[in-house]
């Protein structure tokens, strides 16, 4: 056997074979050329077993590559024998798993041939009843139990449970049941503080009552919020997107309220007509429509109501949220998107005051109109006031943003509102017949001969009568060819022929110079004697309406700076004069002020006050010579367009009976006096004219008026000046 250079010995039986079966080693050992050339190949002598061998350096680095291949094939070798041991260990554990299921399926398969075969109950647990078979029950404490598997039968009953149930196990969900409801069966399922699933329940969702299966959640809905209110669960929380095809109900709440939260709600194609009351179905119009949610109910005002709708679709048939009945107050009604409903808000159909509730939204556009806000006609005291509107954003509604109906007294407006009324024409009167015969009547129907178009409201601003008419399309400028109506037009009601109306004008949205005029709030309190509202808005365009300067309106828009208001008192300022405006009156102002003047654009009314300048008193004792000083008058420079010298009017009046005199005095530097105009009433005392000369006893500085009397022992004299130019 022959081994190259320092090679350790080689463990794998391969290698060793190898080397044991290589035939060319004698050829090797005695090649001439190893003898001949030892210093060439570096010839190296070694004995192994006795044989003398001969190596060369070229050898060794052959042997030694070799002996790599060898090596790295064995690991590779040895690897794959380890593989091969864990693929039989895997194949052997799964096979072993698949034996025990199928031994515990038959197992199963057994019990469910027991099962399957009728349980038959022995009797109620007492000692020494015996059971004879697997399928054979007894009943302890209302709770069924059949013998275990392992328990051998028959089996007689010792009437000890500690003794006798670990060998039987109970059927059925009694049991669990009894277990759930105890005051810890929560912790059964993991639930870490314990309790049970009722007090644990503190909402309701639809989908408990079947929503999502049918395509219509109407009944699902309604189920979900009368099992929260008759159960006193706080809140219904729907987190999907409904279909409805009849109007929620929300009744029965008391003052304990409930909150219903519908992720979105959108009106079906086959949601509830109106019909009228013959049951004939109905073209909707903005009167008419049903709700898609309405509050109330014949018991009581429901309170704490909290109403949140993330979004709603009223698809041109329904209105959002609507009360009836006692109706709601003290509530959150939240509506975040609403879109295609002919009212958002309705109210009008209600028997008790509805007061005090909070409106809140995002986003509301693409409506017949935002909000109406009106009395009901029947029940007791059926007002609304004190609401709260706070819409981020309403826009683009056709017949506008907000109606208040009449009603709406001490309400609360905040939000932005823009794009509003589109489908109104405003109409102007120049004369009427019987048109207070209309107010409150709904449905009426205004035409010119040509176009038909809905009355809605009437109002007096500022000394003028104007009608607001709902028309059938867009009638704005730049969207459309304007008004169907125009000045000079006479409108008749088609269904109360005594009223006449003669137009000498009509406004309609986007007329004025900049395009941006929109009928954003409608204010119809005409014949009320006040409102009272606050609106405070970011933007909006416009408020129309009736008793307007029995608010505070504050709002901003691009065209209008006038647009705040106190009680009807505006505030303009152009950066170089401010005016005042009495808006009840007119828009023009009353007052303008500047650095330099104030300018009033009226009488001054002082009923019977006086008008007065400086006024001075003075008592002078009776004297035959002596003259009082009693008032110093310069001129002045102030208030002087040239050099025109001061004039001043001078009215002097006694205690003394007859006693006083006016004239005027005009001065043309400190000692030039004129007087003229001079009066005198009783002669019983003399005036005179002095100059007061400066320090220097010589330049004149102004003069005095001196008076003197000897007809009392004194008189008091009070004197006014006024100046004149």
């Amino acid at each position: 056997m022959t081994t190259y250079g320092t090679l350790d010995p080689i463990g794998s039986g391969k290698a060793k074979n190898f080397f044991d079966n290589a035939q060319n080693m004698d050829y090797w050992a005695n090649s001439p050329s190893l003898v001949e050339y030892p210093d060439r190949f570096g010839v190296k002598r070694t004995t192994i077993n006795g044989m003398q061998v001969k190596f060369s350096a070229q050898m060794v680095s052959q042997a030694l590559q070799f002996n790599t291949q060898i090596t790295q094939q064995a690991a590779k070798f040895d690897t794959q024998i380890k593989q091969e041991d864990m693929d039989w260990r895997i194949q052997n554990e799964s096979q072993r798993h698949a034996a025990a299921a199928a031994l515990q399926q038959q197992a199963l398969n057994y019990y469910s041939m027991i099962q399957a075969s009728g349980f038959q109950v022995a009797g109620i647990y007492a000692a020494g009843l015996e059971i004879k078979d697997y399928n054979k029950v007894v009943v302890v404490d209302g709770v069924v139990y059949k013998p275990q598997p392992t328990t051998a039968v028959p089996f007689v009953l010792t009437g000890i449970p500690a003794t006798d149930l670990p060998k039987f196990y109970a059927i059925g969900d009694g049991q669990l049941k009894t277990q759930m409801a105890l005051p810890n069966g929560l912790s059964l399922s993991g639930h870490f503080t314990g309790g049970n699933a009722a007090q644990a329940l503190t909402y309701v969702t639809p989908e408990l009552f079947g929503a999502g299966k049918t395509g219509d959640d109407t009944g699902a809905i309604q189920n979900a919020i009368d099992f929260a209110i008759a159960n006193k669960i706080s809140t219904v929380m729907g987190c999907n997107s409904y279909n409805i095809s009849n109007t929620l109900l929300i009744a029965g709440a008391g003052v304990q309220g409930v909150e219903v939260r519908l992720m979105q709600l959108k009106v079906m194609d086959t949601f509830i007509s109106p019909k009228d009351k013959n049951g004939k179905v109905e073209d909707i119009g903005l009167w008419n429509a049903p709700p898609t949610v309405r509050i109330g109910d014949n018991a009581s005002n429901m309170a704490n109501i909290n109403l949140h709708i993330d979004y709603i679709d009223g698809n041109n048939r329904a209105d959002g949220v609507a009360n009836f009945g006692f109706g709601y107050s003290l509530s959150h009604i939240h509506i975040g998107y609403a879109v295609n409903c002919i009212k958002v808000v309705a109210s009008g159909k209600h028997l008790w005051p509805n007061a005090s509730i909070r409106f809140t939204g995002f986003y509301w556009v693409n409506n017949w109109i935002g909000m109406v806000v009106e009395n009901s006609t029947s029940g007791t005291s059926p007002i609304v006031e004190g609401w709260k509107i706070e819409i981020c954003f309403m826009a683009a509604n056709r017949y506008g943003g907000i109606w208040m109906c009449k009603s709406g007294h001490y309400a609360q407006i905040r939000g932005d509102l823009d794009f509003n009324g589109r489908w109104l024409s405003v109409g102007r009167l120049s004369a009427e017949t019987n048109l207070g015969t209309m107010d409150g009547l709904k449905g009426l129907r205004i035409t010119n001969g040509t176009t038909q178009s809905e009355f809605l409201f009437r109002y007096t601003y500022q000394g003028r009568i104007y009608v607001v008419l709902a028309e059938g399309r867009n009638v704005s400028i730049g969207e459309s060819t304007g008004s169907s109506y125009k000045a000079g037009d006479v409108l008749t009601c088609t269904t109360m022929p005594a009223v006449s109306l003669t137009l000498d004008g009509v406004s309609v949205c986007a007329d004025n110079p900049s395009g941006t005029n929109f009928f954003d709030i409608l204010h119809d309190f005409d014949g009320q004697p006040f409102s009272a509202m606050t609106i405070d808005c970011g933007y909006l365009s416009t408020v129309i309406g009736s008793m307007l300067h029995t608010n505070d309106i504050r709002f901003h828009n691009s065209f209008n700076r006038i647009s705040s208001s106190t009680n009807g008192l505006a505030v303009g300022n152009s950066g170089e004069v401010m005016s005042l405006h009495n808006l009840a009156h007119s828009d023009d102002p009353f007052l303008n002020l500047s650095r330099k003047w104030v300018n009033i654009d009226r009488k001054i009314y002082q009923k019977e006050h006086k008008y007065t300048g400086s006024e001075v008193l003075a008592t002078v004792a009776s004297s035959d010579s002596a003259y009082l000083d009693v008032l110093a008058v310069h001129d002045l420079g102030t208030d002087k367009t040239a050099d025109e010298g001061s004039k001043y009017r001078i009215e002097i009046g006694s205690n003394y009976q007859g006693c006083g005199a006016s004239f005027d005095i005009w001065l043309k530097g400190e000692g030039n006096v004129s007087v003229t105009k001079r009066t005198m009433l009783n002669r019983a005392f003399k005036f005179r004219w002095v100059e007061i000369l400066g320090s220097d006893g010589v330049t004149p500085v102004g003069i005095m008026l001196q008076l003197r009397q000897q007809a009392q022992s004194s008189i008091n004299f009070l004197i006014n000046i006024v100046r004149a130019n």
